[in-house]
């Protein structure tokens, strides 16, 4: 069996200490050193005729624990999915996962010490440098020629879909990952919530446009008593989750215009939309708290009914507020709205869409492995029918049985003993509702995983539109190592002074006549630079 000794830090060094360690570590050693279902033509998985892993194999694994599987279980290995892919493919896989909210200091941590896993589960384009400075930096190894020879059902999808496959890819044509993909139908799983029990009582429409959100805002402030009628998050990682800022035409961040990067927040249009949420914080339509929301406040004063519209996710959250309140509350009731336009009959364009290709599901094979032939075969069988049943479905008479060749859950997952969620028990059982590699989001599961009417409504309603973002927004794209550099440095200083400003402008503390001051300012901080080094990296894109 290969197994190898891992080294442990200690757990006596602060965490401000251990950032540091891993920022100087990183730094001085990486120095020195057409969508489809999944093909049910081929099998050719981990344990098939003609790609069989070794029976002796086993590799150590490194990912973050999603809070639906860590509800019931400690590590992936204790995950039904995971105990049914050892017997099927004889691999053995030791999981180890980074503490809930340390999860990218660990990461850097891991790649400063050297000491690294087998396999690393991680969202690579964030790799400071980008994909292809992970391979310079003797961290992950090309999958081109192991996927060519030894993966075919890998291959096969790649082949067949040019265009999920220049995602995949870095602009020098490397495959970097064994990629998370998602099929069917739904690209859109969030966007504008509120309260539809609300809208009724008051005789007022789902709103449409600006204006309507403005009138539905005030009828809920003097009407509903509502304290924080619209309540948001504003930190960095829910820039693009912004559902109002688009009716101005512009992006939260960098963005597309005519093939042209721009950035947001330095627009135009982005001083209307700040007159706006300046306006509507004044009157008391905006939570008052938006500087210090975090998700646990922002879910608190939507189920409670201090706030009447968020944006929110078609799983967690219409579930998590009308579980909330299905007992206290009978009468609570949700329905989405799509995203705001300024004028009656304008369709929006930002919307909240998923690309293809899913960077955080997706799995990294490093320069540590020992047998990086057996672990590309074990990770081809995820592209397997076989292995997208299990994963995706799991055993057939436990957690699913056909009904008329429908997988169809069982009681185990719909209707669970132990009285977890259609979410947990998918957690504890299979792989089903978070990015990993292999395919994600299958119809045939987000139809069952979306029980409730409200969800089903809300991903057809947040999707309509879904494809008009495909034209603003930005690619994933990859900057050289030298490009990165420098973004990183440069938009650092920008997005801390940006977020800065924006809570200033909203809160009334900088006046809005000071925008062009604020424009100047970004651009002595080399905004421009920034935006030609991204428009370099769409071009590249572009030409894969």
């Amino acid at each position: 069996m290969l197994t190898r000794i891992k080294k442990k830090g200690s757990s006596a060094t602060s965490k401000a200490s251990r950032v540091l360690l891993a920022l100087t570590l990183a730094g001085s050693l990486l120095a020195a050193c057409s969508k489809e279902a999944p093909a049910t033509s081929s099998n050719a998985g981990a344990n098939s005729k003609g790609n069989e892993v070794q029976q002796t194999s086993s590799f150590s694994y490194w990912s973050i624990l999603d809070a639906n599987a860590s509800s019931s279980v400690t590590q992936l290995g204790h995950v039904e999915f995971y105990k049914q892919l050892e017997t099927k493919t004889g691999v053995k896989i030791n999981f180890s996962h980074p503490p809930v909210g340390s999860e990218d200091e660990q990461f850097n941590l891991t790649i400063a010490s050297r000491d690294l896993p087998d396999i690393m589960e991680y969202g690579w384009l964030m790799y400071p440098g980008g994909p292809e400075k992970a391979i310079q930096d003797n961290v992950i190894i090309e999958l081109n020629d192991l996927i060519d020879q030894h993966a075919p059902n890998i291959k096969k999808y790649l082949d067949e879909n040019p265009e999920i496959a220049k995602q995949v890819k870095t602009d020098n044509g490397v495959l970097y990952v064994v990629p998370s993909i998602g099929i069917g139908t739904v690209n859109t799983f969030s966007g504008p919530l509120v309260r539809k029990d609300w809208l009724e009582d008051l005789g007022l429409p789902v709103p449409e446009t600006i204006d309507e959100w403005t009138t539905m805002l005030r009828a809920f402030k003097e009407k509903k008593g509502a304290s924080a009628p619209f309540t948001m998050l504003i930190n960095h990682s829910q820039k693009p989750n912004d559902i109002i800022v688009g009716a101005f035409g512009v992006g939260r961040e960098f963005y597309l215009d005519n093939g042209q990067v721009k950035f947001g927040p330095m627009e135009p249009g982005f001083k209307d939309y700040l007159t706006l949420m300046r306006d509507w914080y004044k009157e008391g339509l905006l939570d008052p708290d938006i500087g210090a929301n975090d998700k646990k406040t922002l879910d608190a004063k939507m189920s409670s009914g201090k706030s009447g519209a968020v944006f929110g996710f078609a799983g967690s959250s219409i579930g998590v507020y009308l579980n909330a309140n299905k007992d206290k509350n009978p009468e609570y009731d949700l329905t989405a709205a799509q995203y705001p336009v300024l004028n009656k009959g304008d369709e929006p364009k930002f919307i909240n869409r998923a690309d293809s290709y899913r960077p955080q599901g997706s799995a990294a094979i490093t320069t540590s492995n020992p047998d990086p032939v057996s672990a590309i075969k074990w990770l081809d069988y995820y592209f397997t029918e076989e292995g997208h049943m299990l994963k995706n479905f799991g055993v057939e008479g436990l957690t699913y049985t056909l009904d008329n060749g429908f997988p169809k859950y069982t009681d185990l997952i719909m209707k669970n003993p132990d009285k977890l969620s259609i979410a947990q028990a998918m957690g504890k059982y299979l792989r089903a509702n978070y990015p990993s590699p292999g395919f994600v989001n299958d119809d045939r599961y987000l139809e069952q995983y979306y029980e409730l009417p409200q969800q089903k409504e809300s991903i057809k309603v947040w999707g309509k539109y879904e494809n008009n973002s495909i034209g603003v927004k930005m690619p994933l794209v990859s900057a050289t190592p030298e490009e990165s550099q420098k973004l990183a440095k440069i938009m650092s200083d920008i997005n801390t002074y940006a977020d800065e400003m924006y809570i200033r402008f909203i809160m009334g503390e900088e006046s809005l006549d000071n925008f062009d001051k604020y424009v100047a300012q970004i651009k002595k901080m080399n905004i421009e630079e920034a935006i030609q080094l991204q428009q370099a990296a769409v071009d590249r894109f572009n030409k894969r």
